[in-house]
């Protein structure tokens, strides 16, 4: 592999507040929901994971594992959504807190524990994989997208390999990770295994119905505020919308609890600070889409490549 040099960005002020994210990463996403709703002010860094940035040699120095999101403040650097949410409520005592209330139901906090642990990457990558377990996928993830992520994410391994040969000092990590993403494609190949992927996830969605129904006076699930509960299954909910599976597990009167709370979040204000605009879905299309593409998509507008995603921006 050719390596290309990507350097360090130059971000002002020593002692900001820095996030180095990637707009359509869920774990990005829920970081960003959070900082809305705290009102915190940060400079955002959008990292160029097309390209391979986060796995540059001054990215893997902020976060050996080559892995979005990373928060900065000075010299303390804090990877991961977890922990950065975590980072937040504490650090930052005086803007609303996001932690469940006290009096909150004790299957809220089980509920943001499975949450906490549910492949997403596994999730997003399958549903590409087994195309006939979607219905009508949004932007950014059309045809020729999902397209150019599978062909990445089969070279991921050896791209890998060759960054660890780069970077000697961050080797043993990558060469795991490389590991890790072989592990993972023979895995998603089983159309079986995907399937009960699914189907656990609807087992869980059930129970969010359950708790949902109980809530049906309060605007969010756990009261009348947001929580880091609503954040983490906003995001779960938008991010299996974009892939084309609400049909499958809501829609239709099958969580018509799941269903109204969703459609009451999209439009917020906050959740939609986290999207994209019109103009960056369709230029990361353009761009992500191969060339055999894109001579038929020149034939027609490419607003009709967003035609059913009205609510992904307003």
């Amino acid at each position: 592999m050719e390596e290309t040099k990507i350097k360090r960005p130059e971000i002002v002020g020593d002692d900001s507040l820095v996030l180095y994210c990637n707009q359509y990463s869920y774990y990005c996403q829920k970081v960003l929901w959070a900082l809305a709703e705290k009102d915190i002010k940060f400079t955002k860094y959008e990292v160029d994971v097309a390209n391979d940035e986060h796995f540059s040699e001054w990215f893997l120095e902020l976060n050996p594992r080559g892995e979005l999101p990373v928060l900065q403040k000075g010299l303390m650097i804090v990877p991961g959504s977890g922990r950065i949410l975590d980072f937040l409520e504490e650090k930052f005592p005086a803007s609303k807190s996001l932690r469940l209330p006290l009096t909150a139901d004790k299957k809220l906090a089980s509920l943001k524990t499975t949450l906490d642990k549910l492949p997403i990457g596994v999730l997003t990558v399958g549903s590409f994989l087994h195309p006939n377990s979607v219905v009508s996928p949004k932007s950014p993830f059309v045809q020729p997208v999902r397209y150019t992520i599978l062909e990445r994410d089969e070279s991921v391994s050896s791209r890998l390999r060759s960054y660890a040969e780069s970077y000697p000092a961050f080797s043993n990590v990558l060469l795991k990770k490389a590991e890790f993403h072989e592990r993972k494609r023979e895995v998603l190949a089983s159309s079986q295994y995907y399937a009960s992927l699914l189907a656990g996830i609807d087992d869980f969605l059930t129970e969010v119905e359950t708790l949902l129904a109980k809530a049906s006076t309060t605007e969010w699930i756990a009261g009348d505020s947001c929580t880091l509960v609503d954040i983490g299954l906003g995001c779960l909910l938008y991010r299996l919308y974009v892939l084309g599976l609400e049909d499958r597990f809501w829609t239709g009167g099958k969580k018509p609890a799941l269903e109204k709370y969703f459609r009451r979040i999209l439009p917020s204000d906050n959740f939609q600070s986290t999207l994209p605009t019109k103009t960056t879905l369709l230029k990361t299309i353009w761009l992500n889409t191969p060339s055999t593409y894109k001579a038929g998509i020149a034939a027609f507008s490419f607003s009709s490549m967003i035609i059913g995603s009205t609510l992904l921006k307003r």
